[in-house]
């Protein structure tokens, strides 16, 4: 094996899954120093437990190697090495900007990875496997479940970790949400139906049941915050490609404010290595 050192900021977590090999872990997706998507997988579920927990938007360090013997061949896939991962900047995950998250540094890396549509990706998976992305819906229509909600099973197992922690065995969440959308970029401007894998929406959905057990109300409550809060913000869908067969996801959320404006520019690799030593994370924005 070739191990190599990656410094990725945390964009999405996929929701925890039970693996037969690894026990229960997360598939993560990032972007790299130098400005490229990337998988990271698997990643134990403990190092996204507890005070020390990873974030969406923190900086880490691991040892990675490139998957070679994955069924879909996917661009940007890397395996992981035990205990190799690192958290190395919070920055952009804990710090606050005059009491709110840090939206226009956080847009300053990410909206610059803006695709132009779901089928601009399309073309490009073709072309050279590419399976992850960033776009941003002109029209969200719906979101909607393909289910009727049931309740989620509470964990019943536990186990331990490497470090001593007892973590639940995560039961697998029923993957019912989707989007119907219109991309930004589309010409013919027709819309999808995919559905969402956000790690919140999925955690929102087993968590949310405690306050509120009937059915119709959590509903309610679920749509306010993943349609009408989220189509309230400048909402954008981190796409990927389902492992198994080349079908489109949405991933996760990205839902900066609208007002959050700022003027984005390409960020090199030369500053992403000054962001994370420090001497210019105030700078990128200029």
């Amino acid at each position: 094996m070739t191990w190599e050192k990656k410094r990725v900021l945390v964009t999405v977590k996929a929701y925890p899954e039970k693996s037969k090999k690894h026990g229960t872990v997360v598939c993560t997706a990032g972007i790299t120093d130098a400005g490229d998507w990337i998988r990271l997988y698997p990643m134990p579920y403990s190092t996204f437990l507890g005070p020390g927990k990873i974030q969406r938007y923190d900086w880490i360090e691991a040892e990675c190697e490139k998957v070679t013997d994955e069924k879909l061949n996917r661009k940007e896939s890397y395996r992981v090495r035990d205990g190799s991962v690192q958290i190395i900047d919070r920055s952009l995950s804990k710090g606050k900007v005059d009491g709110h998250a840090p939206w226009g540094k956080r847009n300053a890396l990410i909206l610059p990875k803006l695709a132009p549509s779901l089928e601009y990706l399309e073309e490009r998976y073709l072309k050279d496997r590419t399976s992850l992305g960033l776009i941003k819906p002109r029209e969200v229509i719906d979101f909607f479940t393909r289910e009727d909600l049931q309740q989620p099973p509470k964990p019943k197992e536990y186990q331990q970790s490497l470090d001593k922690q007892i973590i639940p065995i995560v039961d697998a969440i029923p993957h019912i949400f989707a989007y119907i959308f219109r991309c930004a970029g589309c010409n013919e401007g027709r819309p999808h139906d995919i559905m969402c894998e956000d790690w919140e929406l999925f955690e929102s959905y087993r968590s949310w049941w405690k306050t509120y057990p009937d059915v119709k109300l959590l509903w309610k409550k679920l749509h306010e915050k993943f349609f009408d809060f989220m189509i309230r913000h400048d909402l954008h869908f981190y796409m990927g490609m389902y492992s198994q067969m080349p079908t489109w996801l949405i991933i996760g959320l990205y839902y900066p404010p609208k007002n959050d404006v700022i003027s984005v520019k390409m960020v090199s690799s030369n500053n992403l290595e000054k962001w994370l030593n420090g001497s210019e994370q105030s700078k990128l924005l200029n």
